[in-house]
Protein backbone atom coordinates (compact mmCIF):
# COMPACT_ATOMS: atom_id res chain seq x y z
CA UNK A 1 0.00 0.00 0.00
CA UNK A 2 2.81 2.55 0.66
CA UNK A 3 3.65 4.69 -2.37
CA UNK A 4 6.92 3.85 -4.19
CA UNK A 5 8.84 7.04 -4.99
CA UNK A 6 12.29 7.93 -6.31
CA UNK A 7 14.76 8.90 -3.55
CA UNK A 8 15.06 12.58 -4.52
CA UNK A 9 11.72 13.34 -6.11
CA UNK A 10 9.79 15.55 -3.66
CA UNK A 11 6.01 15.42 -3.84
CA UNK A 12 4.06 18.63 -4.24
CA UNK A 13 0.80 19.34 -2.41
CA UNK A 14 -1.36 18.02 -5.24
CA UNK A 15 0.52 14.72 -5.29
CA UNK A 16 0.18 14.38 -1.51
CA UNK A 17 -3.55 15.00 -1.66
CA UNK A 18 -3.92 12.44 -4.45
CA UNK A 19 -2.02 9.86 -2.39
CA UNK A 20 -4.21 10.58 0.62
CA UNK A 21 -7.33 10.14 -1.48
CA UNK A 22 -6.07 6.76 -2.67
CA UNK A 23 -5.24 5.27 0.71
CA UNK A 24 -6.43 7.19 3.76
CA UNK A 25 -9.92 5.71 3.89
CA UNK A 26 -8.18 2.57 5.18
CA UNK A 27 -5.13 4.02 6.95
CA UNK A 28 -6.87 6.95 8.71
CA UNK A 29 -3.71 8.96 9.31
CA UNK A 30 -5.31 12.43 9.15
CA UNK A 31 -7.49 14.19 11.70
CA UNK A 32 -7.70 17.44 9.69
CA UNK A 33 -6.79 18.03 6.05
CA UNK A 34 -6.34 21.43 4.38
CA UNK A 35 -7.00 20.95 0.68
CA UNK A 36 -6.11 24.58 0.05
CA UNK A 37 -2.70 24.32 1.69
CA UNK A 38 -0.04 26.25 -0.15
CA UNK A 39 3.72 26.52 0.16
CA UNK A 40 6.07 29.40 -0.53
CA UNK A 41 8.28 29.41 -3.60
CA UNK A 42 11.47 29.83 -1.60
CA UNK A 43 13.02 28.37 1.54
CA UNK A 44 14.55 25.06 2.57
CA UNK A 45 11.14 23.34 2.43
CA UNK A 46 9.69 25.21 -0.55
CA UNK A 47 7.07 23.13 -2.31
CA UNK A 48 7.02 20.43 0.36
CA UNK A 49 4.02 19.46 2.49
CA UNK A 50 4.19 18.63 6.20
CA UNK A 51 1.80 16.78 8.48
CA UNK A 52 1.59 18.09 12.04
CA UNK A 53 0.58 15.94 15.01
CA UNK A 54 -2.78 16.90 16.48
CA UNK A 55 -1.39 18.12 19.79
CA UNK A 56 0.45 20.98 18.04
CA UNK A 57 -1.38 24.23 17.28
CA UNK A 58 -1.85 25.36 13.68
CA UNK A 59 -3.74 28.65 13.45
CA UNK A 60 -7.32 28.20 12.26
CA UNK A 61 -7.21 24.40 12.39
CA UNK A 62 -8.86 22.10 14.88
CA UNK A 63 -6.47 20.77 17.53
CA UNK A 64 -8.30 18.29 19.72
CA UNK A 65 -5.47 16.35 21.40
CA UNK A 66 -7.07 13.05 20.37
CA UNK A 67 -9.80 13.57 22.97
CA UNK A 68 -13.55 14.14 22.66
CA UNK A 69 -13.22 16.62 25.51
CA UNK A 70 -11.63 19.09 23.11
CA UNK A 71 -13.80 18.38 20.08
CA UNK A 72 -14.24 21.61 18.15
CA UNK A 73 -11.24 23.37 19.67
CA UNK A 74 -9.65 25.68 17.06
CA UNK A 75 -6.09 26.90 17.53
CA UNK A 76 -5.79 30.68 17.57
CA UNK A 77 -2.11 30.86 16.66
CA UNK A 78 0.66 28.75 15.20
CA UNK A 79 3.01 26.87 17.48
CA UNK A 80 6.54 28.26 17.20
CA UNK A 81 7.73 25.23 15.23
CA UNK A 82 4.85 25.68 12.76
CA UNK A 83 5.93 29.29 12.24
CA UNK A 84 9.42 27.99 11.42
CA UNK A 85 7.96 25.53 8.92
CA UNK A 86 5.99 28.26 7.16
CA UNK A 87 9.02 30.57 7.04
CA UNK A 88 10.97 27.75 5.37
CA UNK A 89 8.34 27.53 2.64
CA UNK A 90 6.46 24.40 3.80
CA UNK A 91 2.76 23.81 3.22
CA UNK A 92 0.98 22.70 6.39
CA UNK A 93 -1.17 19.96 4.85
CA UNK A 94 -3.11 19.16 8.00
CA UNK A 95 -3.16 17.51 11.41
CA UNK A 96 -2.14 13.89 11.82
CA UNK A 97 -3.94 11.57 14.21
CA UNK A 98 -2.61 11.26 17.75
CA UNK A 99 -3.54 8.92 20.52
CA UNK A 100 -5.55 10.51 23.34
CA UNK A 101 -3.37 13.16 25.02
CA UNK A 102 -0.34 11.57 23.30
CA UNK A 103 -0.62 8.63 25.70
CA UNK A 104 -1.27 4.93 25.32
CA UNK A 105 -4.84 4.39 24.15
CA UNK A 106 -4.71 3.24 20.53
CA UNK A 107 -5.86 5.66 17.86
CA UNK A 108 -7.89 4.88 14.73
CA UNK A 109 -4.79 4.85 12.50
CA UNK A 110 -3.64 1.60 10.89
CA UNK A 111 -0.19 0.42 9.84
CA UNK A 112 0.21 1.06 6.07
CA UNK A 113 2.28 -2.12 5.62
CA UNK A 114 -0.39 -4.33 7.18
CA UNK A 115 -3.75 -2.85 8.15
CA UNK A 116 -4.21 -5.51 10.82
CA UNK A 117 -1.30 -4.04 12.79
CA UNK A 118 -0.68 -0.89 14.83
CA UNK A 119 1.39 2.01 13.52
CA UNK A 120 2.48 2.62 17.11
CA UNK A 121 1.78 5.65 19.19
CA UNK A 122 1.39 8.29 20.13
CA UNK A 123 2.49 9.86 16.84
CA UNK A 124 0.40 7.33 14.97
CA UNK A 125 -0.76 9.44 12.04
CA UNK A 126 2.58 11.15 11.47
CA UNK A 127 4.49 7.89 11.06
CA UNK A 128 1.74 6.23 9.03
CA UNK A 129 1.30 9.17 6.66
CA UNK A 130 5.01 9.17 5.78
CA UNK A 131 5.10 5.38 5.49
CA UNK A 132 2.10 5.39 3.14
CA UNK A 133 3.71 7.94 0.83
CA UNK A 134 0.97 10.46 1.61
CA UNK A 135 3.47 13.08 2.75
CA UNK A 136 7.25 13.16 2.96
CA UNK A 137 7.63 15.09 6.19
CA UNK A 138 5.75 14.99 9.48
CA UNK A 139 6.06 16.26 13.03
CA UNK A 140 5.49 14.16 16.14
CA UNK A 141 6.27 14.25 19.84
CA UNK A 142 7.84 11.83 22.29
CA UNK A 143 7.53 11.54 26.05
CA UNK A 144 8.21 7.81 26.27
CA UNK A 145 8.69 6.30 22.81
CA UNK A 146 6.20 8.14 20.63
CA UNK A 147 8.49 9.10 17.72
CA UNK A 148 11.10 6.36 17.47
CA UNK A 149 8.75 3.41 18.09
CA UNK A 150 6.12 4.29 15.43
CA UNK A 151 8.97 5.03 13.01
CA UNK A 152 10.18 1.49 13.62
CA UNK A 153 6.74 -0.06 13.18
CA UNK A 154 6.06 1.92 10.00
CA UNK A 155 9.53 1.61 8.47
CA UNK A 156 10.40 5.31 8.17
CA UNK A 157 13.24 7.57 9.28
CA UNK A 158 12.77 9.57 12.45
CA UNK A 159 14.81 11.87 14.66
CA UNK A 160 14.19 12.89 18.24
CA UNK A 161 16.82 15.57 18.69
CA UNK A 162 18.34 16.78 21.93
CA UNK A 163 15.63 17.83 24.34
CA UNK A 164 14.76 21.50 23.96
CA UNK A 165 16.24 22.24 20.53
CA UNK A 166 12.73 22.23 19.02
CA UNK A 167 10.38 24.69 20.69
CA UNK A 168 7.37 23.26 22.54
CA UNK A 169 5.50 26.57 22.60
CA UNK A 170 2.03 25.80 21.28
CA UNK A 171 2.36 22.05 21.95
CA UNK A 172 0.17 20.20 24.47
CA UNK A 173 2.12 19.63 27.67
CA UNK A 174 1.73 16.26 29.35
CA UNK A 175 5.15 16.21 31.04
CA UNK A 176 7.16 19.38 31.44
CA UNK A 177 10.29 17.31 32.05
CA UNK A 178 9.96 14.60 29.39
CA UNK A 179 7.96 16.02 26.47
CA UNK A 180 10.06 16.44 23.31
CA UNK A 181 9.29 17.16 19.65
CA UNK A 182 10.54 14.82 16.92
CA UNK A 183 10.33 14.50 13.16
CA UNK A 184 9.63 11.87 10.48
CA UNK A 185 10.76 11.75 6.87
CA UNK A 186 10.95 9.45 3.87
CA UNK A 187 14.76 9.44 3.82
CA UNK A 188 17.77 10.81 5.66
CA UNK A 189 18.16 13.77 3.31
CA UNK A 190 14.65 14.99 4.01
CA UNK A 191 15.02 14.23 7.72
CA UNK A 192 18.11 16.43 7.94
CA UNK A 193 16.45 19.18 5.88
CA UNK A 194 13.38 19.23 8.10
CA UNK A 195 15.54 18.99 11.22
CA UNK A 196 17.65 21.94 10.16
CA UNK A 197 14.49 24.06 9.94
CA UNK A 198 12.75 23.14 13.19
CA UNK A 199 15.93 23.02 15.30
CA UNK A 200 17.61 26.02 13.63
CA UNK A 201 20.73 23.89 13.18
CA UNK A 202 21.77 24.23 9.50
CA UNK A 203 24.72 21.90 10.08
CA UNK A 204 22.34 18.93 10.24
CA UNK A 205 22.25 18.80 6.44
CA UNK A 206 25.99 19.36 6.20
CA UNK A 207 26.62 16.32 8.40
CA UNK A 208 25.23 14.01 5.74
CA UNK A 209 27.81 15.16 3.22
CA UNK A 210 30.92 14.70 5.33
CA UNK A 211 32.41 11.42 6.48
CA UNK A 212 33.39 11.24 10.17
CA UNK A 213 36.91 12.55 10.76
CA UNK A 214 37.89 9.25 12.38
CA UNK A 215 36.47 5.73 11.94
CA UNK A 216 33.21 5.64 13.92
CA UNK A 217 33.01 3.66 17.14
CA UNK A 218 29.70 2.33 18.40
CA UNK A 219 28.69 0.55 21.57
CA UNK A 220 26.26 -2.36 21.57
CA UNK A 221 24.87 -3.60 24.90
CA UNK A 222 24.25 -7.32 24.70
CA UNK A 223 20.90 -8.44 26.09
CA UNK A 224 19.59 -4.90 26.59
CA UNK A 225 16.05 -4.98 28.10
CA UNK A 226 16.17 -8.78 28.30
CA UNK A 227 13.06 -10.78 27.47
CA UNK A 228 10.94 -7.69 26.75
CA UNK A 229 12.82 -7.53 23.43
CA UNK A 230 12.01 -10.33 20.99
CA UNK A 231 14.72 -12.93 20.40
CA UNK A 232 14.90 -12.20 16.66
CA UNK A 233 15.63 -8.55 17.48
CA UNK A 234 18.54 -9.48 19.75
CA UNK A 235 19.82 -11.81 17.03
CA UNK A 236 19.52 -9.15 14.34
CA UNK A 237 21.46 -6.62 16.38
CA UNK A 238 24.13 -9.20 17.16
CA UNK A 239 24.46 -9.87 13.44
CA UNK A 240 25.07 -6.18 12.78
CA UNK A 241 27.49 -5.81 15.68
CA UNK A 242 29.58 -8.82 14.71
CA UNK A 243 29.66 -7.77 11.05
CA UNK A 244 31.45 -4.53 11.99
CA UNK A 245 33.91 -5.68 14.69
CA UNK A 246 36.37 -2.85 14.10
CA UNK A 247 33.61 -0.29 14.65
CA UNK A 248 31.28 -1.84 17.25
CA UNK A 249 32.22 -2.92 20.77
CA UNK A 250 29.96 -5.41 22.54
CA UNK A 251 29.50 -5.13 26.31
CA UNK A 252 26.95 -6.71 28.66
CA UNK A 253 23.97 -4.48 29.39
CA UNK A 254 24.06 -2.90 32.89
CA UNK A 255 20.74 -4.37 33.99
CA UNK A 256 20.52 -2.81 37.47
CA UNK A 257 21.13 0.76 36.31
CA UNK A 258 18.77 0.40 33.38
CA UNK A 259 15.97 -0.91 35.60
CA UNK A 260 16.52 1.92 38.05
CA UNK A 261 16.38 4.67 35.45
CA UNK A 262 13.37 3.17 33.69
CA UNK A 263 11.56 3.43 37.03
CA UNK A 264 12.75 7.04 37.28
CA UNK A 265 11.14 7.80 33.91
CA UNK A 266 7.87 6.18 35.01
CA UNK A 267 7.75 8.14 38.28
CA UNK A 268 8.26 11.48 36.55
CA UNK A 269 5.78 10.70 33.76
CA UNK A 270 3.02 9.52 36.11
CA UNK A 271 3.43 12.49 38.44
CA UNK A 272 3.50 15.09 35.68
CA UNK A 273 0.70 13.67 33.55
CA UNK A 274 -1.37 13.76 36.71
CA UNK A 275 -0.45 17.44 37.14
CA UNK A 276 -1.20 18.38 33.54
CA UNK A 277 -4.13 16.18 32.51
CA UNK A 278 -5.46 15.12 35.90
CA UNK A 279 -7.58 18.27 36.48
CA UNK A 280 -9.86 17.18 33.61
CA UNK A 281 -11.06 14.19 35.66
CA UNK A 282 -13.33 16.26 37.86
CA UNK A 283 -15.72 17.11 35.04
CA UNK A 284 -14.76 14.83 32.13
CA UNK A 285 -13.88 11.44 33.59
CA UNK A 286 -16.48 9.64 31.48
CA UNK A 287 -14.80 10.96 28.32
CA UNK A 288 -11.33 9.71 29.30
CA UNK A 289 -9.84 6.33 28.48
CA UNK A 290 -8.93 3.67 31.00
CA UNK A 291 -5.25 4.13 30.07
CA UNK A 292 -5.08 7.84 30.85
CA UNK A 293 -7.16 7.46 34.00
CA UNK A 294 -4.86 4.72 35.28
CA UNK A 295 -1.81 6.94 34.72
CA UNK A 296 -3.44 9.84 36.53
CA UNK A 297 -4.36 7.62 39.47
CA UNK A 298 -0.79 6.29 39.63
CA UNK A 299 0.44 9.86 39.64
CA UNK A 300 -1.84 10.74 42.54
CA UNK A 301 -0.01 8.15 44.63
CA UNK A 302 3.48 9.50 43.89
CA UNK A 303 4.80 11.44 46.87
CA UNK A 304 6.38 14.85 46.22
CA UNK A 305 9.59 13.57 47.80
CA UNK A 306 9.71 10.62 45.40
CA UNK A 307 9.10 12.90 42.45
CA UNK A 308 11.85 15.28 43.52
CA UNK A 309 14.20 12.32 43.99
CA UNK A 310 13.33 11.13 40.49
CA UNK A 311 14.26 14.55 39.05
CA UNK A 312 17.69 14.23 40.68
CA UNK A 313 17.99 10.69 39.32
CA UNK A 314 17.19 12.00 35.84
CA UNK A 315 20.33 14.15 36.01
CA UNK A 316 22.27 11.17 37.35
CA UNK A 317 21.06 9.08 34.41
CA UNK A 318 22.40 11.60 31.90
CA UNK A 319 25.77 11.52 33.65
CA UNK A 320 25.79 7.74 33.90
CA UNK A 321 25.05 7.10 30.23
CA UNK A 322 27.40 9.92 29.28
CA UNK A 323 30.16 8.02 31.05
CA UNK A 324 29.12 4.75 29.45
CA UNK A 325 29.30 6.34 25.98
CA UNK A 326 32.56 8.21 26.59
CA UNK A 327 34.86 7.47 23.67
CA UNK A 328 31.99 6.27 21.47
CA UNK A 329 30.16 8.06 18.68
CA UNK A 330 26.87 6.42 19.59
CA UNK A 331 24.93 3.51 21.00
CA UNK A 332 23.41 0.85 18.73
CA UNK A 333 20.05 -0.53 19.91
CA UNK A 334 16.67 -1.50 18.49
CA UNK A 335 14.02 1.16 17.92
CA UNK A 336 11.32 -1.20 19.25
CA UNK A 337 11.01 -4.53 21.02
CA UNK A 338 9.74 -6.25 17.88
CA UNK A 339 7.54 -5.76 14.84
CA UNK A 340 4.30 -3.79 15.08
CA UNK A 341 1.71 -5.48 17.31
CA UNK A 342 -1.75 -6.52 16.19
CA UNK A 343 -3.97 -3.43 16.07
CA UNK A 344 -6.29 -4.58 18.84
CA UNK A 345 -3.33 -5.16 21.18
CA UNK A 346 -2.45 -1.48 21.44
CA UNK A 347 0.45 0.74 20.46
CA UNK A 348 3.34 -1.38 21.71
CA UNK A 349 6.09 -1.34 24.33
CA UNK A 350 8.18 1.85 24.64
CA UNK A 351 10.99 0.38 26.76
CA UNK A 352 13.57 0.81 23.97
CA UNK A 353 13.04 4.58 23.99
CA UNK A 354 12.24 5.71 27.54
CA UNK A 355 15.83 6.15 28.71
CA UNK A 356 16.55 8.61 25.89
CA UNK A 357 13.37 10.53 26.66
CA UNK A 358 14.56 10.66 30.27
CA UNK A 359 18.09 11.85 29.48
CA UNK A 360 17.01 14.02 26.56
CA UNK A 361 19.67 12.45 24.35
CA UNK A 362 19.20 12.66 20.57
CA UNK A 363 18.24 9.41 18.86
CA UNK A 364 17.39 8.33 15.35
CA UNK A 365 15.52 5.36 13.86
CA UNK A 366 16.70 3.80 10.61
CA UNK A 367 14.63 1.33 8.55
CA UNK A 368 17.35 -1.12 7.54
CA UNK A 369 16.72 -3.28 4.46
CA UNK A 370 18.65 -6.06 2.75
CA UNK A 371 20.59 -8.79 4.51
CA UNK A 372 20.72 -6.89 7.81
CA UNK A 373 16.99 -6.19 7.97
CA UNK A 374 15.37 -7.26 11.22
CA UNK A 375 11.89 -8.67 10.57
CA UNK A 376 9.26 -10.32 12.72
CA UNK A 377 7.12 -13.38 12.01
CA UNK A 378 4.56 -11.28 10.12
CA UNK A 379 7.29 -9.85 7.88
CA UNK A 380 7.16 -6.36 9.39
CA UNK A 381 10.48 -4.65 10.01
CA UNK A 382 12.15 -3.39 13.17
CA UNK A 383 14.18 -0.20 13.03
CA UNK A 384 17.74 0.27 14.23
CA UNK A 385 18.16 3.05 16.79
CA UNK A 386 21.27 5.16 17.19
CA UNK A 387 21.67 7.32 20.29
CA UNK A 388 24.29 9.96 21.07
CA UNK A 389 24.90 12.25 24.03
CA UNK A 390 23.40 15.71 24.48
CA UNK A 391 24.05 18.20 21.71
CA UNK A 392 25.49 15.72 19.22
CA UNK A 393 22.52 15.90 16.83
CA UNK A 394 24.61 16.75 13.78
CA UNK A 395 27.16 14.04 14.49
CA UNK A 396 24.33 11.55 14.99
CA UNK A 397 22.95 12.24 11.52
CA UNK A 398 26.40 11.75 10.03
CA UNK A 399 26.72 8.48 11.94
CA UNK A 400 23.31 7.40 10.65
CA UNK A 401 24.40 8.04 7.07
CA UNK A 402 27.59 6.03 7.65
CA UNK A 403 25.73 3.06 9.19
CA UNK A 404 22.95 3.09 6.60
CA UNK A 405 25.57 3.02 3.83
CA UNK A 406 27.47 0.18 5.52
CA UNK A 407 24.36 -1.94 6.03
CA UNK A 408 22.62 -1.09 2.76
Amino acid sequence: MPEDLPEDSPMDVAACLAAIDRSDAEIKAWAVLDRKAASNSSGALAGMAVGVKDIIDVAGMACCYGSPIFAGRIAEADAELVTALRMAGAAILGKTVTTEFAFMQKSITRNPHNLGHSPGGSSSGSAAAVAAGQVELAIGTQTGGSVIRPASYCGVHALKPTRGVISRAGVLQTSQTLDQVGIFARNLNYLARLGSVVTNQPDLEDALNHLPAAPPRLLYLDGLYGARVQGYVHEGLQKIATALPSHIDILPAPAAEIARYLETHKTIYDFEICQNIGPLMSSHESQMSAEILAAIKRGQKVAISDYEKALIERDEAALYFGGLLAGYDGLLTASATGEAPIFEEGTGDSICNCLWSLTGYPCISLPISGRFQISGPKGLGVGVQLTATTGRDSALLGLARWLETRLG
